[in-house]
Order: structure tokens, then C-alpha cells, then sequence
């Protein structure tokens, strides 16, 4: 009887203690270093847009995000999505599935720089840029499969190639949307997130976008990020939100302020805040969640 007594106790322990974890626990500090150490690896060789090192960039992301469980956009058979640029590598587009016919975009753009041919180290990196908002839009696919809240509109993650290069991707994706441009109920463009002050990221667009700014306040209460709003409007126009502001898709941009590394070949994994990452991205996928109706797990 006492042993019938202690297995019961044991059982009912375990229980407990055996729930499934949140969902935001997916997106952790190291899980973005990881995947910014080999996106900012010397064999990407920087991501150009048009390299062979870019399609392997997408081909990466695409895999992951079909391990985690997201899906092709409606109609379409694979994650990859050309753009008019043939040599260049693809936007590499997901989504989880709402109920509805509305979407929330979370977005950033994976290429970066062509190897210098001068130097002793001519590659590019681009760790901060943008391997980070890369990273976490891979921890935060992790994060969208594994939510039990039924959601009313999809979820959508796009990587997109070619930012810098004059927003080769986005501005396909936003002249060529798979859906329409209507039904957005916001994107959250992330771009060099984890370098800067250890728990500061910057928020541009807030005042156009209530429906979004009101969703990060409430999920930043269980983040708790320092978020300088507003400081440089202008930023607005240099990064894959852009050509969505200008057909009037609610936009926001998250990211950090410029730093000695930006555009250099210094831009390396071993300079990032890779907490200051993983918070960035459960503030963007908390928001996203509430958007789609999901409430904020």
C-alpha cells in the first residue's frame, strides 16, 4: 500500500513537472549565437545576394524552418520565392496557419556584402548585419510551431535576399505579394539586433502602426526591453520596411544603433549581444502572436 501510495506521488510529480514549455522558451540566447556563427561563418563568405554562398544561406533557413514544422505559402510548393533578378538568390518565405484570411509578416534580410578584394581579411561577415534578424526569425519559427493558441491569421516569416543592394527582395515581395497587401494586419522588420546597450533596441514607425505599437507595449511587460522610440525616423527608409510603408502596409522596424562594425569587415559572431537577440525576438514574436489573435502566450 505505501509503495502503491509513493508511485502515485511520483506520478502525480512527474506530471506536473513534465508540461509542455512555453513557447517563447524556444527562442534562447544561444539557439540565435549558433545559428549567427555559421550565417557570419568564413564559408558563407558574407551572403552576397548573388554568390552561391546566398543560396546556401537560403537553402539553410528554409530547412530549418521546415524542421520546425511551417509550411510553403498558399498555392505555392516550396519556400523559396524568385525575385526578377535571376542571379540573385530567392526570398525564402513560411507561414503557420490561421483560421482567417489576414496575416502578420515578421521579416529580415539575409544577404550582406561581396568579399573585398583588397586586405588581409576580405570577408564581410555581417553578424549584426543581419545574421542576427536572420537568427531570430529562425527561433521564432521554433517559437510559432509550437503554440497551442488558435490563431485567426497566419503567421508569415520571410527572409529576404538582396536589402543591400537596394531592397531587391522586399520590393518584389511588396509589387509581387503572394496575398493581399490589404490583409496584413502588420510586419515587424527586424535588422542589426544585437549589438549596442545590453537590454536597448530601437523602435521606428510606432506612431503609423497603433495596432502594433499597442501589442509590443503589452508584450514588452513580460520582456521588460529598454525601447527608444522614434529617436531616427529617417532609418525608416533604409531597411526591407520601406517598400511596404509605401503601399501603406503598417510597418515597424527594430533594431540598433550604428557601430564601428557596421559595413565592416569586423561585423564578426564573436561581437554580438546574443541576449539582447533573443529578447528582441520574443518581444517581435509575442507581438506577432497577438496580432494574429492569438493572445500573448
Amino acid at each position: 500500500m505505501r509503495s502503491l501510495f509513493f508511485a502515485i506521488v511520483l506520478f502525480n510529480f512527474l506530471g506536473c513537472n513534465s508540461r509542455p514549455l512555453a513557447p517563447i522558451s524556444k527562442i534562447t540566447a544561444n539557439g540565435i549565437l549558433n545559428d549567427v556563427r555559421w550565417l557570419a561563418s568564413d564559408e558563407l563568405q558574407g551572403r552576397y545576394y548573388r554568390s552561391k554562398e546566398a543560396k546556401i544561406a537560403a537553402r539553410y533557413i528554409a530547412d530549418k524552418w521546415r524542421d520546425a514544422g511551417l509550411i510553403p505559402l498558399h498555392g505555392r510548393s516550396s519556400m523559396f520565392l524568385p525575385v526578377d533578378d535571376l542571379r540573385a538568390a530567392p526570398n525564402v518565405a513560411a507561414m503557420w496557419q490561421g483560421s482567417g484570411d489576414d496575416y502578420v509578416l515578421l521579416t529580415a534580410h539575409y544577404d550582406h556584402l561581396k568579399p573585398r578584394s583588397r586586405g588581409k581579411d576580405k570577408i564581410y561577415n555581417g553578424a549584426d548585419d543581419n545574421a542576427s534578424g536572420t537568427a531570430a526569425l529562425i527561433a521564432i519559427a521554433q517559437a510559432v510551431a509550437s503554440l497551442q493558441n488558435p490563431l485567426d491569421a497566419s503567421i508569415v516569416v520571410v527572409a529576404f535576399t538582396g536589402e543591400e543592394a537596394g531592397f531587391i527582395g522586399s520590393e518584389f515581395f511588396a509589387a509581387n505579394p503572394p496575398f493581399p497587401l490589404r490583409n496584413i494586419r502588420g510586419l515587424i522588420n527586424m535588422d542589426m539586433i544585437s549589438r549596442g546597450e545590453s537590454n536597448t533596441i530601437f523602435l521606428e514607425g510606432a506612431p503609423d502602426a497603433p495596432r502594433i505599437s499597442l501589442a509590443i507595449n503589452k508584450a514588452n511587460k513580460q520582456i521588460g526591453l529598454n525601447i527608444v522610440r522614434d529617436a531616427y525616423p529617417d532609418w525608416l527608409d533604409r531597411s526591407d520596411q520601406a517598400p511596404f510603408l509605401d503601399r501603406d502596409v503598417p510597418s515597424v522596424f527594430l533594431s540598433v544603433e550604428d557601430h564601428e562594425d557596421y559595413h565592416q569587415v569586423t561585423d564578426h559572431a564573436d561581437k554580438i549581444l546574443p541576449n539582447l537577440a533573443a529578447k528582441t525576438a520574443q518581444l517581435a514574436f509575442l507581438t506577432a502572436v497577438d496580432l494574429a489573435g492569438g493572445g500573448v502566450p
